[in-house]
């Protein structure tokens, strides 16, 4: 499921975080109700690439200080999470809260270093999501919407810009079907992103509506709606809604140029 791209930001991730030191003292979660002892004691005794998914999906799901995330703590666990995530790893029940601990962290917490390097894993996520190739499996279908990724990168404090103009300037048809698959149920009935992760997130909300409204967007995204190869796709991609694929590509295709 992975992608070469996706291989190389994980390395990458070792690299630069590989300095941080196992916590001596218990992680940020609580073990009384959401997250088995046992397994919060192998997370900082067992070897980092030797960590499951559960180990990380019991972490991930657990309540945690509401005032800030322990950044050490978080960076330490961070290239294990992100090789299980590009792996297709479900390691959250939402794929729009994976790296929601990240974001939790106090500004500035992280060096440009670092962020340079989320900023990559999270690039190389969003294209492999726009070219079909990190396909879903059993509840996290949401790894086939770039707007749950969206998301995703907005709950970590991510740029957002650069996942968008990756989108506009994107070749391939499938990054064009994922455009209309994504804004036909999630953006244009009401001109905000309807996904429920994405009801408070300003920020999101804003720079995804000013990117889709845009008059570049909107003439890109117009022009390869026409190209010949994504037409000649438009009959035969299924749709696993009860609106077939050319009648949301018409619909879609009236929205921008409207």
């Amino acid at each position: 499921m992975t992608t070469p791209s996706l291989q190389s930001a994980v390395r990458r991730a070792y690299e630069v975080f590989g300095a941080y030191a196992a916590p001596t003292q218990p992680l940020d979660v609580c073990t009384f109700c959401c997250m088995d002892e046992e397994l919060e004691r192998e997370m900082r005794a067992v070897p980092l690439r030797k960590l499951k998914r559960l180990h990380f999906y019991e972490y991930s799901t657990g309540a945690k200080s509401v005032d800030g995330q322990p950044a050490d703590e978080v960076k330490y666990l961070l290239p294990r999470l992100l090789e299980l995530l590009a792996a297709g790893e479900e390691t959250h029940h939402s794929i729009e809260l994976a790296l929601d601990r990240v974001g939790r962290c106090h500004a500035g917490a992280f060096s440009n270093e670092e962020r340079a390097v989320l900023d990559a894993f999270m690039l190389a996520c969003f294209d492999a999501c726009l070219r079909g190739e990190w396909v879903a499996e059993d509840f996290w279908y949401d790894l086939e919407d770039p707007l749950a990724l969206l998301v995703m990168a907005d709950y970590a404090g991510l740029s957002l810009a650069p996942l968008l103009q990756h989108w506009t300037e994107h070749p391939s048809p499938q990054s064009t079907i994922r455009f209309v698959e994504s804004t036909y149920w999630g953006f244009w009935s009401k001109h905000k992103i309807t996904n429920a992760f994405a009801t408070n997130r300003p920020r999101l909300q804003a720079v995804f509506k000013d990117w889709t409204l845009s008059l570049d967007t909107k003439a890109a995204f117009t022009m390869k709606l026409l190209l010949p190869h994504f037409l000649d796709q438009v009959e035969q991609t299924p749709s696993n809604t009860c609106a077939p694929f050319p009648v949301m590509v018409d619909a879609v295709f009236d929205h921008l140029t409207y």
